[in-house]
């Protein structure tokens, strides 16, 4: 179109400058030169105003495109800025849950045993009741014996007419007999003040669980606005910004197991480091230096890894992820075969802890784990927490060591116990959880 515009020019140019030695011929047309040399000029005037008109549209369009690309260069500079932001504070939030979700699991732990003592306070006071039944079934024939022995000894004694050595062992069997009556009148007597003691106790220790629940709620719902502002932070950032993290967790979605799913996630992210390399390479071909520094960082990010990887547990960083009991131990023996993980019997809705620092590369429902998610730690460690009600992370966010990321079902007592399962992976293999947490 410029080249049409040039030519256009020259050609107006051309005959606009023509020499005026050319006179217009004479003749018997003469008199028509002066109106057509007008119109030749007046044509000459609006092809030089029509290519200037194009010219300067063609500007205007090379300013306009020029501007837009500039505009989304700099939306999408202000989206990866965003989601940076929101990363971080993402990371910042759940950093912030650490001690927070320590003190509500130590809540929960302890609600779960005040609620085991009360149970076994129960189970004692049952059994006792029976054994007091039993007792005084036992005893209730002699009762009345006892009582005319009590109140007319000699008229009981000697009601029947008996040989002497008859009535010593009559005398040698009624003492034996009242020897034994006193000793189930003390045993009733030593179950009753236990039952009495019980009672005590027994309303002791629901007067605490009364606070500790109470005290647990406030800890639980705290923790759980901090999670969701940390969930909504990185789903903010996901939104704002495309990046691997949607690749690795589609890949671990189309797994068909765990091990499928760890070894797609790494496949994933190897490529995903390859694609940022050749990207950086593209941009510094064009000039774009930005976008290439971005694109190698990126690529730095991901080859160094999610987190600090695993170390044994020390005392003060020690604990379970989550409040309760170990139903099932590492290697254990089971219908598959030795246990590859950990079982733990938590309380209803019991927060669940991260085992590690790292990044989250998949968080949702997966094949029959229920919840699941899969926790980078680094270093190509990867713990997978299964059975979860409901998950406060999502995939791509950094969690720090202890901060919360979910919670466990609601659990009444009725049915199956919500059970969570701990595996850590490195690579292939699994390893056994328990010196790391």
């Amino acid at each position: 179109m410029a080249s049409g515009i040039v030519l256009a020019c020259c050609m107006a140019v051309s005959a606009w400058g023509a020499p005026a030695s050319h006179h217009a011929p004479t003749g018997t047309g003469s008199h028509n030169a002066p109106h057509a040399s007008t119109e030749r000029e007046q044509h000459i005037r609006q092809q030089l105003e029509a290519a200037r008109s194009a010219r300067e549209s063609l500007v205007a369009r090379q300013q306009q495109q020029a501007h837009d690309l500039e505009e989304r260069r700099k939306v999408e500079l202000e989206a990866r800025e965003q989601a940076r932001q929101d990363a971080q504070k993402a990371a910042s939030l759940s950093a912030a849950t650490v001690d927070a979700t320590a003190r509500l699991q130590h809540t929960e732990q302890q609600a779960a045993d005040l609620d085991s003592r009360i149970t076994d306070l129960h189970t004692e006071q049952a059994a006792l009741r029976q054994q007091l039944a039993r007792e005084v079934a036992r005893l209730s024939p002699l009762l009345p014996l006892a009582e005319r022995l009590s109140l007319y000894p000699a008229d009981t004694l000697l009601a029947v007419p008996l040989p002497a050595d008859r009535a010593v062992t009559g005398l040698l069997v009624v003492h034996g007999m009242m020897g034994d009556i006193a000793n189930q009148a003390r045993a009733i007597h030593d179950r009753r003040t236990r039952l009495a003691q019980l009672d005590g106790e027994l309303a002791q220790q629901q007067q605490q669980m009364r606070l500790v629940v109470n005290e647990r709620e406030t800890r639980r719902d705290a923790v759980n606005r901090a999670a969701h502002a940390a969930l909504e932070a990185q789903q903010r950032s996901n939104a704002a910004a495309a990046s691997a993290t949607q690749a690795v967790e589609e890949a671990a979605r189309r797994a068909s197991s765990v091990q499928d799913a760890i070894a797609r996630i790494e496949a994933t992210e190897e490529q995903a480091e390859k694609n940022l390399e050749e990207a950086a390479r593209a941009a510094e071909r064009a000039h774009n230096m930005q976008a290439a520094a971005a694109a190698r960082r990126q690529a730095h990010d991901m080859a160094t890894g999610a987190g600090p990887g695993i170390a044994p547990a020390t005392s003060a960083s020690a604990g379970a992820p989550v409040a309760g009991t170990v139903l099932t131990a590492w290697g254990h023996p089971t219908e598959s075969g030795p246990a590859t993980g950990i079982t733990y019997a938590p309380p209803s809705r019991a927060t669940v802890r991260a085992p590690c620092t790292g990044r989250i590369d998949f968080a949702g429902a997966f094949r029959t784990y229920g919840q699941m998610m899969i926790l980078d730690c680094g270093k190509h460690y990867r713990f997978v927490l299964a059975g979860l009600g409901e998950i406060a992370v999502a995939a791509g966010q950094q969690v720090s060591h202890g901060a919360a990321v979910g919670q466990m079902p609601q659990w009444n007592g009725g049915g199956s116990r919500p059970t969570l399962f701990v595996q850590l992976r490195h690579g292939g293999s699994t390893v056994n959880p328990a010196p790391y947490l």
